[in-house]
This record gives C-alpha cells, sequence and structure tokens, in this order.
C-alpha cells in the first residue's frame, strides 16, 4: 500500500531526473547537434483502499528528445546541394577572374597580334614591324601556354580537394558505424530507454556527411541506420563500413577515379556521386576544367591552323614559300587501360572549323564496327573501319587492328592545344608578308605590253598553298567562246588546262575550269587561285600569273593574315577567332553566376529548415529557467511531504510510548 514517505520520495526522485535534465539541457545550449530533452512524468500504480483507489505517487517514465527526423532529413539534402553549389561557386570565381581580367586576359594579346599584322600590312618592308609581329606572337603564345597552365594548376588543387575530401567521407563513415553499435547495445541493454545524446551525434555526424556527399538513410530493427550514397551505393551498414578510394581512372590519368571498396574489388562510383563538396568538385573538374581547357584548345587549333595555312600562301624577303607561323597542334587518342586487346587509334586535325569543345568515346562493337560517342551530348557516329574512316567533327581518326569488343579508346581533339602553341619563326625576314604569285599583261623582251584591249587583271590571290610554287608560269588567252555556247573567258597554258569563263560584266572568273572539249571539270586552279579581270580584253589578250620573285613592297599575305581576325574560323564557320574566347568568358561567367545565384537560394532555403528545426530542438534559456524554477519548487514542495510523513511518524511513536 502506498505511504506518505513512498509517494514523497517518488516525487523527490523524479523531480530531481527533471532537474538534472534541465540542468543538462542549460549545460548543452551552445553544443552543436544538441537536442533538448525533457522527462515525462507517468502516476505509480494505486492501491485499494476501503474507501477507493488511492495513489502511490509518480514516476520519471522515460527522457524524450525534441526532434524531427523528417525535418532533419530535409536539411541534410538542402545541406548536401548547397555545399555543392558553394564549392563551384567559389572554384568558378578563381576561373571566372582569370579568364575576364583584361591585363592577363587572352583577348588583350590577341588585339595585339592582329594589331601588329596590321601594322605590317601598313608598312612590310619595316624592320621594326617585322619584329613587333615576333614579339606580340610570342606573347599570343605564352597565354595561351599561361591559360592552359593555370586551369591545370586548378585541376591539381581540385583533385587534392577531393582526395582529402574523401578521407574525411571515410572518417566520418568509421565514427558513424561506430556509434551504431553503441546505440545498439544501449537499446537492448536498457530496454525503451532511448540513448538521446548518441542519437545526436550521430546525427550531427550525418549532417557533416552530407556537406561532403548526398547521403540516404535506412534505420535497422536494432536502431542501427545504414548510410547510402550515390545510387545505392552502400557507405555503412550497421557497424561495418566499405570506405572510399581515389583511383588513376583507365583513359584519363589527370582525373582520378572515385571507387568503392566491395567484397575485395574496387567499383568506380564517380558518376553516380552527387551533392556536397564532392559533387561540387566533380562538377567543377568535367564542367570547367575539362570543357574550359576543350574550349581554349579549340580557340587554339583554330588560330593555329588558320594562320600557318595562309602564311604558307605567302613569300617571305628571302623570296622563299612561308612555312608554319605556329608549331602545329596535336589531338590526342587514348586505350583504355582495362582493354583486353592491342588496338590503337592516332587522331589528327582535319578541318578546325569543325571542331567541338567535347571528348569523345571510340567503342569496338566487334568485327570491323565501332561507335563513336560524343561526350558533351551522347551524340553517335557509326564507324567501319572496312571502309574510309570518315572526318568526325573535324578530325580524322587512324584505328589499328588488335581490339577486343568492348574495348575504348579516349578522344580528345583540343585538350592539350593551347598548350602547344609555340612559335616557329624567329628571322623577322621569314614572315611571308607578300603575296605568292603576280599577274600582269604579257610583254615583249623590252617590257612593252602586247595587248590591244583594255583588260587589266588583278593579281592573283589563293586560297592554299597546294601547287605552289608554281612549276611553271600560267598564261590565259582571251577568247571569245570558252564553252562551245559563245561564252568569253581564257584558255589556260602551263598550268590545268583547259578553258576558265568570265564574266565581264563583274569581272569575275569561274572558279572551275573547262578541260579541252568543253566538258565541266571538277578540280580549281593551282592554289584555288582566283583573280579579277577589269575593262574590256581583245580576243588574244594575253595575261601572265608567275611566281612573285620579289616582295619587299607587297603586303597582300599581311593583308590576309590581318584579316583572320574578323574571319569566322570556328563552330562550323560561324565564330571569329575573338568571339570564340568572348563564348569562352561569357560561358564562364554564366556557369559562375547561375552557380551563386542557386547557392544563395538554396543557403536561404538550408537556414529556414534549419530555424524550423531549432524551434523543436533548439534549447531556450528562457524555458529552461522557468522549468528549473518549477521543479526546484516541486521538489521543495516533496521533500516538505516526506518532512511531514517523517513528523506524523514521530507523532505516532510519542503516542504508542506514553
Amino acid at each position: 500500500m502506498a505511504t506518505l514517505f513512498g509517494i514523497g520520495t517518488s516525487a523527490l526522485l523524479a523531480h530531481q531526473r527533471a532537474l538534472a535534465t534541465v540542468g543538462h539541457n542549460v549545460a548543452n545550449s551552445d553544443t552543436e547537434g544538441y537536442s533538448r530533452q525533457r522527462v515525462d512524468f507517468n502516476t505509480q500504480e494505486a492501491s485499494r483502499v476501503d474507501v477507493g483507489w488511492l495513489g502511490s505517487g509518480v514516476e520519471a517514465s522515460s527522457i524524450l528528445r525534441y526532434y524531427d527526423d523528417f525535418l532533419a532529413s530535409q536539411i541534410r539534402r538542402t545541406q548536401s546541394v548547397t555545399s555543392q553549389l558553394e564549392t563551384e561557386f567559389t572554384h568558378a570565381s578563381r576561373l571566372d577572374d582569370m579568364l575576364g581580367d583584361p591585363q592577363v586576359g587572352l583577348d588583350p594579346a590577341m588585339q595585339g597580334f592582329f594589331n601588329a599584322l596590321g601594322e605590317l600590312a601598313d608598312d612590310p618592308a619595316s624592320a621594326a614591324a617585322r619584329q613587333l609581329v615576333l614579339v606580340e606572337s610570342e606573347s599570343l603564345a605564352d597565354r595561351f601556354n599561361y591559360f592552359f597552365l593555370q586551369y591545370e594548376r586548378l585541376r591539381v588543387e581540385a583533385n587534392q580537394e577531393l582526395a582529402l575530401a574523401v578521407d574525411q567521407v571515410n572518417a566520418i563513415a568509421e565514427n558513424i558505424a561506430v556509434l551504431n553499435q553503441q546505440i545498439s547495445l544501449a537499446w537492448s541493454a536498457g530496454g525503451r530507454v532511448v540513448p538521446n545524446d548518441l542519437l545526436d551525434q550521430r546525427d550531427l555526424l550525418l549532417n557533416d556527411l552530407s556537406k561532403l556527399v548526398n547521403v540516404n538513410t535506412l534505420e535497422q530493427d536494432d536502431h542501427a541506420i545504414n548510410v547510402i550514397i550515390g545510387n545505392g551505393q552502400p557507405l555503412v551498414v550497421g557497424s561495418t563500413t566499405t570506405p572510399l578510394s581515389v583511383e588513376v581512372n583507365g583513359s584519363d590519368t589527370l582525373n582520378p577515379d572515385i571507387a568503392l571498396t566491395l567484397g575485395g574489388s574496387s567499383v568506380t562510383v564517380t558518376a553516380q556521386i552527387t551533392g556536397g563538396e564532392l559533387g561540387g568538385l566533380l562538377a567543377f573538374r568535367s564542367e570547367y576544367i575539362d570543357t574550359g581547357l576543350n574550349r581554349l584548345g579549340q580557340l587554339a587549333a583554330g588560330l593555329v591552323a588558320s594562320v600557318n595555312a595562309q602564311h604558307t600562301q605567302g613569300i617571305d624577303l628571302y623570296g622563299s614559300m612561308g612555312g608554319n607561323f605556329f608549331s602545329p597542334v596535336s589531338a590526342e587518342g587514348a586505350a583504355d587501360s582495362g582493354n583486353s586487346g592491342t588496338g590503337a587509334v592516332s587522331v589528327t586535325l582535319a578541318n578546325v572549323e569543325d571542331l567541338t569543345a567535347s571528348d569523345y568515346r571510340l567503342t569496338f562493337n566487334g568485327g570491323t564496327s565501332y561507335t563513336l560517342t560524343r561526350l558533351s551530348d551522347g551524340a553517335t557516329t557509326a564507324i567501319d573501319t572496312s571502309t574510309t574512316v570518315p572526318v568526325t567533327d573535324g578530325f580524322q581518326m587512324a584505328i589499328t587492328a588488335g581490339a577486343v569488343a568492348g574495348d575504348s579508346f579516349l578522344i580528345r581533339p583540343t585538350r592539350s592545344a593551347a598548350n602547344e602553341v609555340s612559335l616557329l619563326i624567329t628571322d623577322p625576314n621569314r614572315l611571308a608578308v607578300a603575296g605568292a604569285l603576280r599577274s600582269g599583261e604579257v610583254t615583249d623582251a623590252a617590257g612593252n605590253p602586247l595587248n590591244s584591249g583594255s583588260g587589266v587583271i588583278s593579281q592573283a590571290a589563293t586560297s592554299s598553298a597546294t601547287g605552289l610554287p608554281l612549276a611553271a608560269s600560267i598564261t590565259l588567252t582571251y577568247t571569245t567562246d570558252a564553252d562551245g555556247s559563245s561564252n568569253p573567258g581564257f584558255s589556260i597554258s602551263g598550268g590545268p588546262g583547259g578553258y576558265i569563263l568570265y564574266n565581264p560584266a563583274t569581272g569575275e572568273v569561274d572558279g572551275k575550269d573547262f578541260p579541252d572539249g568543253s566538258v565541266p571539270g571538277q578540280f580549281d586552279l593551282y592554289g584555288g587561285l582566283s583573280f579579277r579581270v577589269s575593262g574590256t580584253p581583245s580576243a588574244g589578250d594575253q595575261f601572265i600569273i608567275t611566281n612573285n620573285s620579289g616582295g619587299r613592297a607587297d603586303n597582300r599575305n599581311a593583308l590576309a593574315l590581318a584579316a583572320l581576325q574578323s574571319a569566322d574560323l570556328l563552330n562550323g564557320g560561324t565564330t571569329t577567332l575573338q568571339g570564340g574566347y568572348a563564348q569562352l568568358v561569357a560561358e564562364v561567367g554564366s556557369y559562375t553566376r547561375h552557380a551563386e545565384t542557386n547557392f544563395r537560394s538554396q543557403e536561404g532555403l538550408l537556414t529556414i529548415q534549419q530555424d524550423a528545426l531549432f524551434e523543436i530542438s533548439g534549447v531556450n534559456l528562457d524555458e529552461e529557467a522557468a522549468n528549473l524554477a518549477r521543479y526546484q519548487q516541486a521538489y521543495q514542495a516533496a521533500a516538505q511531504v516526506i518532512n511531514t510523513a517523517n513528523t506524523i511518524f514521530e507523532t505516532l511513536l510519542s503516542a504508542i510510548g506514553r
């Protein structure tokens, strides 16, 4: 039966636990991850007496933790997205600042290069102007090399941070596994008593883990949790972990992969990793570093190929045809280290106008069948090596036999191009400023013109160095019937032969020539030669096109080189060189602003969710102070009940003693 002593003692013990819990809350009011606690009171079982049921006091049935699992899961997901965007924004900002800096950007160097070519065109015999072209060319090449190295430096830093983040993930996973074991033991040992502080510690670790990678959790029957990353890859299962590692990529040694150790073997999970710092670093590496280097390489390849092509069409002060202005850049083709066969692929640039900023993967299907996948958009091209391998997106592949079905190759047409830009010319006199050919009317031995008409031929221009220098001079003889249909034109001797048509109204000469017999041919004149004729030639008038033997004051090729600044040389002939760089800067700037905007938005959402959870789990010192006073009064009252019971007991003893 309940006694007054028992009732008072139960109240004293229950409120003592309540006071201890309040004190615990106050002590941990600034502890990260702590969830406030409260004591639940239950009435003790009553006893039946003659007048009814007599209460037997109170008991502290449990210590509850204020927490919302659903809200906590939302916070972890938002935290993961926020951390990824913050990582992308932080790293991309450095790249954006570098590219957009007018002092070190590529645009000023490119502008200086073309300005120097323009000055040389104004004074082709000037030694100072020639030297300035070499100086600006060297500066432009150095700037391409500089940006390549800066991109690679950012890649190295990102890879180092990636390795550090993986180590942090593994360390947190180990601690979660330990806490899983402790929580399971505590729960089983304490029956329905919840190990609140251990749960707080584990949830805090999950929050820290979500800053590094997106995680999902699944609670087991023993109250341990499984932690899942990626697309179902287990990181923690009960008290065991499957650690992550950073491993060299089979075909891309510059971009290490993230692997998960399962059953003694490593499984690459890079493509499945999302969210957190890891997801941000992987996104920055692929979307900013790799794509940026490809875009920069596309620009470098376009510059080098177009300048070289034009420079080889001119002659220098020694009377020689111009050579390559810049060192030609190369493309990359690498076999995956996991290939079973011995097949190989080499890649050369064929048409820089058609190059993209993408990497490609070539996969062997068996027989003579390959599939080329453009990684930027997943577009595929079927390749059959039993026929001539076609030029694809501006590059040509040479595929050697020996591959086994499933073998793959990574194709990078422009990745290293910016690092390979270098000036080949050191002698200013080797600048091929003059045009390769000279045009004029036929003269006699004394230099007197022989034509009777008023026709005048322009200086001949070329579109390539094919067939240059000419093996023999080309003589053009005007005829009023070049195709058997009374159309005027010129017969050709010393060249490919045949006839070319002429439009007296415009002075234009048809780019195709007609072999003897007036049958349309399918070949151009040497070097894609073009010229115009003004005035009115007479039948039999002749013009001669010959090699330019002296071009000190000739600026035609310098003008053509300077004109490359405004020529559409990239993206299928739609973008200029400086437009290509502006596109690169704009893309990085756009990505950076997008990452910042999303980061700020997610950061605000995270704050709202954290505040909502704090309303539930956070310690309010004013509330705790009120609880402290309330429980203190209850404790004192319980003590008074015991004191009263003691007084009653002593009174009874005294009465018995008398």
